[in-house]
């Protein structure tokens, strides 16, 4: 067992404060020396100020920051990395088509005394990091043929050749399969070996409480509760987030499933997706699980026009459609939702409002003139629905956090009225209580006479919301199977290819 040694990172009464926000408020919060501590709360708590604050982006209207014991001010990102700080966030910039070795070095080049860059000695270094994370990655590989699991590899690589003795991870499991998240655990687990603090940022409770020794809750702005692990649950912590006990995460509505509204058949999609045949019904939530790489979000995509089928027919309504980019899957009544909200799902430098209303520009405009009353109301209901926390209308998007991104995406979609709506990992990122709220909207769009295509990678979720799950491995339908008379053994074992 390695000892925690002596507290490496102390924040001593943190605030910070935006025009009609209290962003902190007070907050305390100790990372000790090759320690796990995982930083909770819902969206909108503070985490993500917190984070900027160590990160340098924002400065503290007061409080101090200490690391080793010595009093530091963190001005700008620059700093914040010379002090050994690194964030590994959950939307990552990452040019796919340059190597694992440039991404890895990208502005921190090594060069030679000629100021000429040490190709070579640029190469070990990348070596020895993927071989001191036990990763199969060659340092020449391009990023765009990696899997995700690779990619956070890279990003953690990239905050070790920094020097970085303070690892701050943002929702690293998002997106990953179980085996791969069981090797991101390995890699987190051999950093702390190497002295390494992190701050480990999840909303996902049960691998905070098997990966993590301390946490410390954030509501609204201060802190709630922190201490070991150990001394804890995942219901106290849920109790601790939410300020009140949330008796049912998966709220489903029983409806009666009427008749079939979407059929596909035999789709084909090279290297992607084989023999794709199934069918949706109206009022029904139909699921999508398999690893990553298993061709899910490939056919979502095929569906809403994003790439286009080699192969295969789709029928709505019993009528064949033709769906060759996503304005013809939009006019036909299918909506998708991407989970990479940052490049498809939203606009960061436009405003919440715009974003939400994004989708019926036309119906919110007259001769080509907006009508900002119609824009108001109807991004005020969606903002009460879905309990996006927005400061002021104007407010940009990207000023949000990533489960407040996320709510505003979903937003716009539903402002459509949409008769089907995609959801990929719609609860990705989103705290307990704002998955909950998804959740039971889900259930009323079906009770109201929509359908949903919903993928997710958390099985819970499906067998929780959905009525049917199609299980996939690699570009093929393993079967199709009723919710209630499937086991998540059952469902994980023919997504893993297993007999």
């Amino acid at each position: 067992m390695v000892v925690c040694l002596y507290m490496k990172l102390e924040l001593k009464k943190i605030s910070k404060f935006f025009p009609g926000i209290k962003a902190l408020q007070n907050v305390d919060f100790n990372l000790k020396q090759n320690s796990i501590h995982a930083l909770l709360g819902e969206n909108g708590a503070g985490k993500s100020t917190l984070v900027k604050i160590l990160c340098g982006v924002y400065q503290p209207d007061e409080g101090s920051i200490y690391l080793d014991t010595k009093k530091h001010i963190i001005s700008d990102p620059t700093s914040s990395l010379q002090l050994g700080i690194s964030a590994i966030h959950q939307e990552s910039v990452m040019f796919d088509e340059l190597s694992v070795m440039e991404n890895i070095f990208i502005g921190n080049h090594i060069v030679k005394k000629n100021r000429l860059v040490d190709w070579s000695a640029m190469e070990k270094k990348t070596k020895d990091l993927l071989s001191n994370l036990e990763a199969d990655i060659q340092p020449n590989e391009k990023i765009k043929d990696l899997s995700i699991a690779q990619r956070h590899i890279v990003q953690i690589s990239r905050s070790l050749v920094h020097d970085a003795d303070i690892v701050i991870m943002d929702e690293p499991t998002a997106s990953l399969s179980q085996k791969e998240i069981e090797e991101l655990y390995s890699i987190i687990r051999n950093l702390k070996k190497q002295n390494k603090s992190i701050i480990f940022i999840s909303h996902k409770l049960d691998e905070v409480l098997e990966i993590c020794d301390e946490f410390t809750v954030l509501r609204d702005g201060e802190v709630i509760n922190t201490d070991l692990i150990s001394n804890t649950n995942k219901d106290q912590l849920i109790t601790n987030m939410a300020g009140r006990e949330i008796s049912q995460i998966f709220p489903k509505k029983h409806v009666t499933i009427e008749q079939e509204i979407l059929n596909v058949k035999n789709l084909y999609k090279k290297t992607q997706f084989k023999n794709i045949n199934f069918n949706l019904r109206k009022k029904e939530i139909l699921g999508f699980y398999g690893l990553v790489g298993s061709g899910r979000t490939e056919i979502m995509k095929s569906i809403f026009g994003i790439t286009k089928l080699d192969e295969g027919e789709i029928l709505f309504n019993d009528q064949k459609i033709s769906i060759t980019k996503p304005s013809d899957a939009i006019d036909q009544g299918i909506v998708y939702l991407s989970e990479e909200r940052q490049q498809l799902g939203m606009t960061g430098l436009m405003s919440v409002k715009d974003n939400i209303n994004m989708a019926i520009m036309d119906r919110n405009s007259n001769f080509y003139v907006m009508n900002t009353l119609k824009e108001i109301k109807n991004a005020s209901a969606m903002q009460e629905k879905l309990n996006i926390k927005v400061s002021y209308w104007s407010q940009l998007t990207q000023s949000l956090s990533g489960g407040n991104q996320q709510k505003t995406v979903i937003a716009k979609w539903l402002s459509t009225k949409p008769k089907v709506l995609i959801l990929d990992e719609p609860t990705k990122g989103i705290d307990v209580r704002s998955k909950s709220a998804v959740h039971e909207f889900m259930g009323e769009l079906v009770e109201e006479g929509m359908s949903i295509m919903m993928i997710s990678s958390e099985l819970p979720e499906i067998l929780g919301m959905c009525d049917r799950v199609v299980v996939m491995y690699k570009g093929l339908i393993r079967d199709i199977l009723d919710v209630k008379k499937a086991s998540s053994e059952q469902i994980v074992k023919l997504a893993s290819g297993e007999s």
